[in-house]
């Protein structure tokens, strides 16, 4: 990478705090799935989720992959 990202999508904050904490550290925005065992004030961006299952995973990562794939259609346009 030649540059930092402007933001990550965590799927697990509870499994992946070390990715949280030096997003937080780096000032990289954190957009991640938070589910009742983790403090939603730790993303930047929070989707309550249950993160365990599959299904809410796929159905939000289907929405994340429209969304790029809208924007990048939009940028080549």
């Amino acid at each position: 990478m030649s540059k930092l990202p402007e933001a990550v999508l965590i799927l697990d904050m509870k499994k992946d705090g070390t990715a949280a904490r030096e997003a937080g550290k780096k000032g990289i925005k954190i957009i991640a799935l938070c589910d009742t065992n983790i403090n939603p004030d730790l993303a930047d961006y929070p989707i309550p989720a249950n993160d365990d299952a599959i299904s809410s995973v796929k159905y939000i990562l289907e929405r994340v992959k429209e969304i790029v794939l809208k924007a990048k259609q939009e940028i080549h346009d």
